[in-house]
């Protein structure tokens, strides 16, 4: 459902300026990572690439990954018109037993509210990262489910406990962890504001 949800949406994702500006904000707080040209990056949940396309130059390579069909097709246009010759659109499963790729840097950003099981999602991160890599998530707060519409089905969780998080990444050997507010959305309908995190953290060398 969520696939097929957001390829629906792709042609007109970008045309709301909020997604622009939450996009922007949360690409300028990954830029004060470490981040450097021998990465190798991925964002999973990339959508039609709004943080992704920010962060590819200051990278060696980044993989842009979503199931949704309709997004990648919106993102390669721009890979295509830009030019850009170190990011590749990508329909994969990182939770497929034969997925072996590794990652410097590993993003998600307003993706891990939609995954069934955020606390696998989060195991799976880990795993992918290389040693001393980096992983950074961006979320909604907790609250009070507000956000959505009641209409939409794929969303399993309403926004996140940061320190909730850093538990369970602390098990999965990520360190120096830290979370802090990047952006506030003001929603119309329901009249309130919904703070977005960024967690980071690196993992421990081997």
């Amino acid at each position: 459902m969520t696939a097929e949800r957001f390829s629906k949406a792709a042609a007109t994702w970008d045309e709301k300026p909020r997604r622009i500006e939450l996009a922007e904000k949360i690409s300028t707080a990954i830029s004060q990572l470490p981040l450097h040209k021998d990465m190798k990056a991925m964002e999973f949940g990339c959508g039609t690439g709004l943080v992704s396309l920010a962060l590819a130059p200051k990278l060696h390579t980044l993989s842009a990954i979503d199931r949704a069909e309709g997004m990648l097709a919106v993102l390669q246009k721009k890979i295509d018109t830009q030019q850009l010759t170190n990011m590749q659109c990508c329909n994969e499963d990182i939770f497929a037993d034969d997925f072996s790729k590794r990652y410097d840097l590993i993003i998600c950003s307003m993706t891990l509210h939609h995954l069934s099981d955020a606390e696998k999602a989060l195991q799976r991160f880990a795993t992918l990262l290389n040693p001393g890599g980096y992983l950074a998530v961006a979320d909604l707060v907790s609250e009070d489910g507000s956000f959505h519409d009641p209409s939409v089905e794929d969303v399993y969780y309403n926004g996140f406990d940061t320190e909730a998080l850093k538990t369970i990444l602390a098990q999965q050997q990520i360190t120096a962890l830290d979370s802090t507010v990047v952006h506030t959305i003001h929603k119309e309908t329901s009249g309130r504001d919904y703070p977005v995190f960024l967690l980071s953290g690196c993992k421990v060398t081997e």
